[in-house]
């Protein structure tokens, strides 16, 4: 398991810490050439687009992973088929309303975001790459088969292709509609990209007319699937929600170049974010097969180990960094952003909390403790609304970052007592299970 685990988070941390990298050049380059009222008007847009996109499409590789493991297990390939044309359905479907509405919807929502009418143009071509995303499809095949090396070489040539983009636009000076055009083929390419690879796989497997076995008794067959699919995608959304709302609420009490600043910081967080990412994403099938057919002793030790030595780094780095904030953004994005350096150094503070109960997902939906972790993201969210816009007026876009500290503290202690009931309990069960099984074996 752990060699398994090495192996397939060590594919993506060593893209992810590369894109990363390459994120952070990338943002410079574009900071640099539009400043911050160009880059919290690129915000604003691509907010916009995201909050669309997430709040219409449901992403089905949690459940198709779950049950194609199960399938697996079984050595069910009709199963499988059944399971991935339910997923190929849903995101199609997904992707041809998501990308309907972020366009139709472009010219009534330019006046709530706070932009002016030249700014419609931006938003409804960025809403064009809604309708390329079958990306969770792809996710959910090339993991199953245990690609996550192809995986994270996608990842990465994409990253390589907007920063090549983005280091043209930065040479030739260009507007902000060289970057709207430069996401627009990001999100494209993302979005396609893995799903073209993914099937490629599938071929070279034998597993050949995906889409040929009819879909009646897809749910027969994986009970809990639809209840999975929906309980992890309103927990994202839920989540999502904090990190997409927040610069459309922030951009009704700032101005622009004060929404670039929180953008700014935003992006940062994110970059940090993928560093660790890969870890959860290869850790997940693991826990799956563990909780199966291991012991809570087993499902335990990797989940603790983990979030110890998450904690432990995130202090080491974090530190040193929040101490030398200011002059880092200066010197990476100009002097235009030395004074974001406490609203920054806050986000990164949320980040490093998240970070280091990065097991908390994964471990929650390997317990089946997908519906508590919907309650508690939907407390911990409308917590969060409840308190932007006071903490907003109090400390600007610095109290909306100290918003993001308190929501991760509040989600994943919530998440640390269920898993550690939960674990305990079986825990319970197995010993008072030992004796007899003993002597039924005597």
């Amino acid at each position: 398991m752990y060699k398994r685990i090495i192996r397939n988070a060590g594919w993506l941390f060593s893209t992810q810490v590369l894109g990363g990298l390459v994120g952070v050049v990338t943002l410079a380059m574009m900071a640099r050439t539009v400043g911050p009222v160009g880059l919290g008007v690129i915000a604003i847009v691509q907010a916009y687009t995201r909050i669309v996109g997430r709040l219409i499409r449901l992403e089905p590789w949690q459940s198709v992973i779950r049950y194609r493991m199960e399938a697996l297990e079984a050595g069910d390939t009709e199963r499988f088929k059944r399971l991935l044309k339910a997923s190929i359905i849903i995101d199609m479907a997904g992707a041809l309303v998501a990308g309907s509405v972020a366009v139709g919807l472009a010219s009534v929502a330019i006046p709530l975001l706070n932009l002016s009418e030249e700014h419609t143009r931006y938003v409804q071509v960025l809403s064009l790459g809604l309708f390329f995303t079958l990306q969770p499809t792809g996710i959910a095949i090339l993991r199953v088969l245990d690609r996550f090396d192809l995986l994270a070489r996608i990842d990465f040539s994409t990253v390589i292709v907007r920063f090549a983009l983005t280091a043209v636009a930065f040479w030739f000076g260009s507007g902000i509609w060289a970057f709207i055009v430069i996401l627009l083929v990001e999100r494209i390419l993302s979005g396609s990209l893995g799903f073209a690879f993914g099937l490629r796989e599938l071929r070279r497997r034998g597993y050949t007319q995906i889409l040929t076995p009819r879909l009646h008794g897809v749910l027969g067959k994986n009970p809990g699937f639809l209840r999975l699919l929906w309980n992890s995608n309103i927990n994202v959304i839920l989540r999502q929600s904090t990190q997409r709302f927040d610069i459309v609420i922030l951009s009704a009490f700032a101005d622009t170049a004060l929404v670039g600043a929180y953008f700014l910081a935003r992006r940062l967080s994110h970059a940090t974010l993928r560093l660790v990412r890969p870890l959860s994403q290869a850790v997940y099938p693991e826990l799956v097969r563990i909780w199966s057919s291991g012991t809570a002793r087993a499902f335990r030790k990797p989940v603790v180990t983990t979030t110890l030595v998450l904690g432990g780094l995130s202090v080491v780095f974090y530190v040193p960094a929040a101490f030398y904030m200011g002059d880092l953004l200066a010197l990476f994005f100009g002097e235009g952003f030395r004074d974001a350096a406490l609203l920054v150094s806050v986000q990164l503070l949320a980040v490093a909390i998240y970070l280091s109960g990065i097991m908390a997902n994964p471990s929650m939906q390997t317990i089946r403790k997908d519906r508590e972790l919907v309650w508690i993201t939907l407390i911990a969210t409308v917590l969060f609304f409840a308190l932007t816009v006071p903490l907003i007026v109090w400390l600007g876009p610095v109290g909306l970052s100290l918003n993001h500290v308190l929501f991760n503290l509040l989600w994943l202690g919530s998440c640390g007592v269920v898993i550690h009931d939960t674990v305990r309990a079986r825990k319970t069960i197995e010993t008072r299970a030992s004796p007899i099984q003993t002597e039924v074996h005597a």
